[in-house]
């Protein structure tokens, strides 16, 4: 501890309150920029994600419902769901089958 800077009244040791709502404020628009570069990553990826669901054949989608033991219209349903939900799995798996179809 400075006895040196206890001696200094309060008025001329700078506010802490303003050095903390500044802090604060930085922080919180750090936080907001990363929070809207990954909104926007996540858009992306949605998107294509959903144009390669689109992209896909009928009989890629028909392989798949059988598979599933299910409908092509409910298999699609489900390809646009996860390409909302999880678009990072859907484009891995359409890139993988696309690889292995080559």
């Amino acid at each position: 501890m400075d006895h040196g800077l206890l001696n200094v009244p309060l008025a001329k040791r700078g506010d802490i309150d303003a050095q903390l709502d500044a802090y604060r404020a930085e922080q919180a628009r750090v936080a907001n920029r990363t929070r809207k570069a990954a909104a926007q990553a996540t858009a992306e990826l949605r998107t294509t994600a959903k144009a390669l669901v689109k992209s896909m054949s009928d009989e890629r989608i028909a392989e798949l419902a059988q598979k599933l033991k299910s409908t092509p219209a409910q298999v699609r349903r489900l390809l646009m769901s996860n390409a909302h939900w999880m678009p990072q799995v859907v484009i891995a798996t359409a890139v993988a089958d696309s690889g292995g179809a080559a």
